[in-house]
């Protein structure tokens, strides 16, 4: 991490989607060391203050994006903002990457660099189900074959951005993400360890699919890694100056990475069953209400890949000294003062 305490030197990270879930993490990750800005579409952060600039936005339309981006000057951009839900972008594909396609958003910050001689280094959010699932742990060399519209609209974003802001870009292809309740205010729509914790409490049996695994991903290690990326941006690039792109290479020259596409989950393969019994062990429930079901028997509306857990290697070896979070000790993050270990340490004192 960059740690500078004069504000005239911080680096400026904008946050676009900042008022959802993973934005909220990573305005309050960053906010003590970089400059912090965020957009919103319909709900600004009002539960409580933030020391980040809101600008409201819409980012399928650009409308008020490059007024953002040239009042604010980012340095760097975490892209956060999609519309995620799989059905949603089944139903309307045109809408679906509209938003999911950041084309306002790069054609921003080229004006930004043609104005400014700022080159942003945008950080972007993509997602596991750009592979076909036909197998387990995918890694980045593997051909993306989405099988669905999200999934295709991510990986879209992912092309579009090679081919129009190739060496100041790095794509983080994020599992399904879990944690606490969001730091700033709540988002209005259910989180998947709390929702389980939730049902078996009561005691009611819910179906959980066993026939679908991904590497689930705690939300603290996806702002580890953006504060990871940033605190490798040349000095240069931090002050604002700029910095010039080395020509060779495939990877996001602007951060000294190798590699532009990266891998982002947790350590284990897991199905949804898999994790809710992992919460009924942790929270010390009975695992009577969790039910087995597979995924054939249920109409969604979309296909959704059956095993998309995925190799980080990539990440680990070109960003040292990053640890994924196991699935257990992140439910432990989640629903601290339960489970086995918390009654360890409490029989030693």
């Amino acid at each position: 991490m960059v740690t500078i305490s004069d504000s005239s030197t911080r680096t400026r990270v904008l946050i676009t989607g900042g008022s959802g879930y993973l934005g909220q993490f990573l305005i309050a990750a960053l906010r003590q060391h970089h400059s912090v800005a965020y957009t919103y579409h319909n709900n600004a952060i009002t539960a409580q203050p933030v020391d980040a600039e809101p600008f409201k936005v819409d980012i399928a339309t650009g409308q008020g994006l490059q007024a953002a981006v040239l009042q604010f000057k980012p340095q760097v951009v975490v892209n956060c903002a999609a519309l995620s839900q799989p059905a949603a972008c089944e139903r309307d594909y045109e809408a679906c990457r509209t938003l999911n396609v950041p084309s306002k958003l790069v054609d921003a910050l080229e004006q930004l660099q043609q104005s400014t001689t700022t080159e942003a280094l945008l950080i972007h959010i993509s997602t596991d189900q750009v592979y076909a699932g036909t197998r387990p742990w995918w890694s980045e060399d593997d051909a993306a074959e989405p099988v669905n519209a999200y999934g295709r609209s991510k990986l879209e974003a992912e092309q579009h951005l090679a081919a129009a802001y190739p060496a100041s870009h790095v794509v983080l292809r994020a599992s399904l993400i879990y944690g606490p309740e969001p730091p700033l205010q709540a988002v209005g729509r259910p989180l998947f360890v709390q929702f389980v914790e939730s049902q078996l409490a009561q005691g009611l049996p819910t179906s959980f699919f066993v026939d679908e695994f991904r590497s689930a991903v705690f939300v603290n290690d996806i702002c580890d890694v953006v504060k990871h990326i940033i605190s490798r941006l040349p000095a240069a690039a931090r002050a604002g100056a700029g910095a010039a792109a080395d020509s060779t290479g495939s990877g996001c020259q602007l951060a000294g990475l190798a590699h532009s596409v990266y891998n982002l989950g947790g350590p284990e393969r897991l199905s949804r069953h898999d994790m809710a019994m992992a919460v009924a062990q942790h929270c010390r429930h009975s695992s009577e209400a969790v039910l087995a079901t597979n995924s054939a028997g249920v109409q969604r509306g979309y296909s959704s890949p059956p095993d998309i857990s995925m190799k980080m290697d990539r990440l680990l070896a070109d960003m040292p000294g990053m640890r994924l979070t196991a699935f257990a000790d992140g439910l432990a993050a989640v629903f601290p003062g339960r489970g086995v270990q918390q009654d360890a340490a409490a029989a030693v004192h």
